[in-house]
């Protein structure tokens, strides 16, 4: 895997680690490039797992151009090291995470067909050109698998039926809960009325700042109301100025990055999401999981999360819908709690942490054709 901190993907990685049951599994995680950051959260969450650096010295990242032409003259170095390190270990299975990860694999996986080999992606992948490339990419593995249902289904030109399946994302809402009332690491402005929260990076494709132009439409009719960002990146200063310029800056609080989300989660009234696509939203599996009614705009990887108008409000992503959606929630109360009860039972019910480990563990037994222990 090409880490580059504790986002989302590694901390899905790192709850899997965590997790049972094992089934008699004995796993060790290779990074790329050395990340010192991710490898302090497996150290974390997962003690026992054993980490291995492919490449010993962390690397910048960038762009996903400039980042491939970082790779493409470390490619045969690491390609050999893989090689080597499958042969000394006897390998039964290999579970790639990455585009650039199955770079560093796919001579491998060709070399070495005894192995089992799947790879995990995270993002709807384009219909837009590149499909022989990709279809090669894909050729050496025995099964390629999308964390949700749509990143599966925008996978079907580049791959066969028969090697596709879905690992959908999990959350460990145990350890959330269990963070949610420990307390918060520092303190939080004091609002007068209903909280709106919002937890992601900030990136273009995330959508901030049609939460900010939604909240200032809406904001005047909601005096006490405030608008709660958590995150950080590289938009920050464009959404700064874009807050600043709103009818309701000073209710718009940007809280920048928290370690302690699940207990920020249970302050808030609404959680809100306008994302323009995901893997698997792991801030909207958050937000179900404190509770909390949500408004979150249609978009892959977020709306199979929801069931609509049960869980939470699924509208168009325009700033229109999203201020309707707010306000249908902010005037009903008692829907706001139905709803919120509704959206834990739903990630406690499909998208537990044990039940993700479980997908992980019957795709190992089909495609090694053995029968794994699945264990409590």
């Amino acid at each position: 895997m090409r880490t580059y901190g504790a986002h989302g993907g590694e901390q899905q990685m790192a709850q899997y680690f965590a997790c049972e049951p094992r089934g008699g599994v004995a796993e060790a995680f290779a990074f790329v490039y050395r990340d010192p950051e991710c490898a302090r959260l497996f150290a974390t969450r997962a003690p026992a797992l054993e980490q291995i650096d492919l490449w010993g010295q962390p690397l910048r990242t960038g762009r996903a151009w400039a980042e491939l032409l970082t790779l493409v003259p470390r490619l045969p170095i690491l390609q050999a090291r893989l090689f080597l390190m499958v042969r000394l270990r006897r390998m039964e299975l290999v579970v790639t995470h990455g585009f650039q990860a199955a770079l560093v694999v796919w001579p491998v996986a060709m070399i070495f067909r005894r192995i089992r080999w799947v790879y995990v992606h995270r993002i709807t992948k384009s219909k837009r050109g590149g499909n022989f490339l990709f279809r090669l990419l894909y050729m050496p593995f025995h099964a390629v698998a999308g964390n949700s249902c749509a990143v599966t289904a925008s996978l079907v030109s580049f791959v066969s039926a028969r090697r596709l399946f879905t690992l959908e994302n999990g959350l460990d809402w145990r350890r959330f809960e269990a963070r949610a009332v420990a307390g918060l690491v520092a303190p939080l402005p004091e609002a007068a009325g209903p909280v709106i929260v919002s937890v992601g990076r900030l990136l273009p494709h995330k959508g901030q700042a049609l939460l900010i132009e939604a909240f200032g439409r809406l904001a005047g009719r909601h005096p006490g109301a405030a608008l709660w960002i958590i995150g950080e990146g590289p938009e920050r200063d464009e959404l700064h100025a874009r807050a600043a310029a709103s009818p309701a800056a000073a209710r718009v609080i940007f809280l920048g990055t928290r370690s302690d989300v699940p207990a920020v989660l249970a302050r808030a009234n609404i959680f809100t999401h306008a994302s323009s696509w995901e893997g698997m939203s792991n801030a909207v599996l958050e937000g179900m999981a404190a509770g909390l009614p949500s408004v979150v705009a249609a978009a892959p990887g977020v709306i199979e999360c929801h069931l609509n108008e049960i869980t939470g409000m699924i509208v168009a992503r325009n700033a229109e819908a999203l201020t309707a959606g707010l306000e249908h929630l902010l005037a009903n109360p008692e829907l706001c709690t139905r709803m919120g009860a509704a959206a834990r039972a739903r990630v406690r019910e499909h998208y537990s942490m044990e039940t993700n480990r479980r997908r992980y563990l019957e795709l190992f037994g089909r495609i090694t054709g053995r029968e794994l222990c699945v264990e409590s």
